[in-house]
């Protein structure tokens, strides 16, 4: 597939115009707002190194919501089994699955009580899951049903910007600007970071891909609106995420952790 170029750079030409159809890299036309403002195309490249040749793997997709990560993993080969606890956003998976031709185990679970068998997978991957759940336990949950020397990488939000947390907590939901979260959730803290920390010391580790920022304006204000403020929010953001020590301070961030071959 190839990008057609505009005057404030290019339009990605490989998003399935099809609402049924999912990418392997992720694509999936009802997302596709979210993807290319927030980036989420090259955190799910990102993610997807980490993890590593899915071929044959048993992998556990946590939250799936819509399933379209699930058929990603799947078309990659992966055996993957998903769980949620929204009903309805688990038969759109179901259907989504079958409209792609792949296999995929749906589960209606929590996260903090998972009826699955101890070390039964190779890789977990989540994409918005751990700052919606109950973090101790989750992380009791995946040390529990990974392999040892198995490998979980969750795509997440960041609470470590105080003008991002401001935004979240003053503007969406007022002044016209929509808000997306509710009273259930946050983004994860640097608490939380010490939480993950704890429960996979020595094999956890926290990456700063993507840095995102001033798109967030063209998200929940400007919507795309105008090419060039499209273009020129992103540059921002490309430039800005070259500092490296800046990157951090992102609303995006990719968790990894690993099991121990020995735990001690």
């Amino acid at each position: 597939m190839s990008n057609a170029s505009t005057s404030f750079g290019t339009v990605d030409a490989r998003v399935p115009v099809d609402p049924q159809t999912v990418g392997e890299d992720g694509s999936y036309a009802p997302y596709e707002y979210w993807m290319s403002l927030w980036g989420l195309d090259n955190l799910y490249a990102y993610a997807l190194r980490l993890l590593g040749d899915l071929k044959g793997k048993a992998l556990l997709d946590c939250g799936c919501g819509p399933g379209h990560t699930s058929v990603m993993l799947a078309k990659r080969g992966a055996e993957v089994t998903a769980f949620d606890t929204a009903v309805d956003q688990l038969a759109t998976a179901e259907g989504l699955a079958r409209a792609n031709g792949v296999s995929v185990t749906f589960l209606c679970q929590p996260f903090e009580n998972l009826a699955l068998p101890a070390e039964g997978f190779d890789l977990l991957f989540g994409a918005f899951v751990l700052h919606h759940v109950d973090l101790p336990k989750a992380c009791e949950q995946i040390r529990r049903v990974l392999k040892p020397g198995g490998r979980a990488v969750f795509i997440e939000n960041s609470a470590l910007n105080p003008l991002l947390m401001l935004g979240r907590s003053r503007v969406c939901g007022r002044f016209g600007v929509a808000k997306y979260s509710d009273d259930h959730e946050h983004p994860l803290t640097r608490r939380d970071l010490s939480t993950l920390r704890e429960a996979f010391p020595k094999a956890c580790t926290i990456h700063y891909p993507e840095f995102l920022f001033m798109r967030l304006l063209d998200f929940y204000i400007f919507k795309k609106r105008w090419g060039w403020m499209t273009w020129a929010l992103r540059s921002l953001d490309q430039i800005a995420g070259t500092i490296h020590f800046v990157r951090k301070y992102g609303y995006l961030q990719v968790v990894e952790l690993r099991k121990e071959l020995r735990d001690s």
